[in-house]
């Protein structure tokens, strides 16, 4: 095996991950799936030489084909926008989301408890609140920190762009500190995880950032957007 024929598997590798990470999330996964059990009984009807079999899955697949590209336009155009736009842009996409979310519950004085995971995981705390396994968007946030909701006193924790759960309950820390119960549940996550917590307050609407047992001033708009921009 020569460098070239390395090379050609490593390329061939990662053209397929790619599109997979592509596809992911989209209906089209199920339809990969199908397509792979598909070509692996053609594959085997051929070497088995059931010719019936294989002349009836290669008609079906010529009109298949045909058939996947009108069902499946709107993927499949979908994925080409993905490709053209470049994939950090759409990783930067969620932390626009919660950028646009912490504006809006900052104007409105709708306290807020929102915790990045990193590298500590936070299942034990996510298994406090109410599992979502949901896209981040900016509304849903809006809706969970809506006063008088069930899960509004509670927090988020967000697990690589998404909303793991709501309604958590985080530890409180024990530092003196002239702020809120959920300024105190920011400092004592930060405590015991490397966690980025963001809290808006109720009161004054203003937005701070947990970290390493700190708590930050409050922050500009522009300020917390740096901060999540070397998240990503």
């Amino acid at each position: 095996m020569t460098w070239r024929d390395v090379l050609d598997i490593l390329l061939v590798t990662f053209l397929f991950y790619s599109l997979w990470r592509l596809l992911q999330g989209t209906r089209a996964v199920n339809l990969v799936r199908g397509v792979l059990v598909f070509l692996l009984v053609w594959s085997l009807s051929g070497l088995l030489g059931l010719r019936t079999l294989s002349w009836i899955l290669g008609n079906a697949a010529t009109l298949g084909a045909f058939a996947l590209v009108v069902v499946f336009q709107p993927e499949l155009r979908g994925v080409l926008e993905r490709i053209g736009r470049g994939q950090a842009r759409q990783e930067q996409r969620p932390y626009l989301e919660l950028i646009w979310a912490v504006r809006r519950l900052s104007e409105r004085r709708h306290g807020a408890l929102i915790a990045l995971e990193r590298r500590t995981p936070l299942g034990d705390l996510a298994a406090t609140g109410e599992i979502l396994e949901a896209r981040l968007s900016s509304r849903l946030l809006e809706t969970l920190f809506f006063p008088g909701t069930p899960l509004h006193d509670g927090g988020v924790i967000l697990r690589e762009g998404r909303i793991l759960a709501a309604g958590c309950v985080f530890p409180l820390s024990d530092k003196e500190v002239d702020l809120g119960t959920r300024h105190r549940a920011a400092l004592g996550l930060s405590e015991v995880s490397d966690a980025l917590v963001i809290v808006v307050s109720e009161e004054r609407g203003s937005i701070r950032v947990a970290e390493g047992g700190r708590l930050s001033p409050p922050l500009s708009l522009e300020a917390l957007r740096q901060i999540l921009k070397e998240e990503t």
